[in-house]
């Protein structure tokens, strides 16, 4: 065998092994990340939602007054608008509320104007005050509580208020807070139930919980407007207060 021939076996065999060695590396790196799977499966879930409600007797009254008066200066509206409120507060005392249970809500004062017929720049002509005032009483008798309402509504109206925006029946927030509690139980048992029938049905088991959404609770308060005429005596007939939560969970499944 000449030179040359056995040059080109041995350039043959380099290119034979560089070859396999490659493939081998190229191997390795495939299986290194092409066939390898740590992807975790996703979990089976089921959401379901629930919703508690409860329904109570009121036991808290609030009262939305407000006592307009108008001067044709800020001070005579002013001084106007404090006796009305003054008068209000010594009938409300004779009737056993305390300043306590009277909150100013707002007060503002507003010019008025005059706009003349001819179209120049209006003028103005005097002052408007309005002082808005909450009345709170509390009582667990809701009969009681409806007629108590009323005879603020007539006291108010005796002492000059002329408007009443309206009476709420609703519940003091320390009970709000336990039917808060409450309803949100409820709201629990009842997405539990819907998930557990929902589960059986399918033929599915509940293995734990992957989330929890609680909406806030609401509470229902009861309105009423007032007929401010006076000489009528007024009566306000209470109705139950609901309140209500509602919650979202996702549960796996297997």
């Amino acid at each position: 065998m000449d030179m040359n021939a056995e040059q080109k076996i041995v350039t043959i065999g380099i290119m034979a092994l560089a070859v396999v060695l490659i493939s081998s590396s190229l191997y390795a790196i495939l299986a290194g990340t092409s066939t390898t799977n740590t992807t975790t499966p996703e979990e089976h879930t089921l959401s379901v939602s629930g919703v508690g409600q409860i329904k109570v007797n009121p036991d808290l009254a609030r009262i939305l007054l407000s006592a307009v008066a108008e001067g044709k200066t800020t001070s005579e509206a002013v001084a106007q608008n404090a006796e009305i409120v003054n008068q209000l507060i010594s009938r409300l005392a004779s009737m056993g509320i305390s300043k306590d249970d009277i909150h100013t809500t707002g007060y503002n004062i507003y010019p008025i104007y005059q706009y003349p017929n001819n179209g120049s720049v209006p003028f103005i002509v005097g002052y408007r005050v309005e002082h808005s005032l909450e009345v709170s009483v509390e009582g667990t008798n809701m009969s009681q509580l409806g007629t108590t309402a009323g005879k603020i509504v007539d006291e108010a109206v005796a002492a000059g208020i002329n408007q009443v925006s309206g009476v709420q029946f609703t519940v003091s927030e320390q009970t709000l807070k336990q039917l808060n509690d409450q309803a949100l139980k409820l709201a629990i048992l009842d997405a539990s139930g819907k998930a557990n029938l929902t589960a059986n049905a399918l033929g599915v088991k509940i293995v734990g919980v992957q989330s929890v959404g609680e909406s806030s609770p609401v509470s229902y308060p009861i309105f009423y407007a007032a007929d401010v005429k006076e000489g009528r005596s007024t009566t306000f007939i209470p109705g139950e207060v609901t309140v209500s939560s509602s919650i979202h969970i996702v549960y796996i499944i297997s």
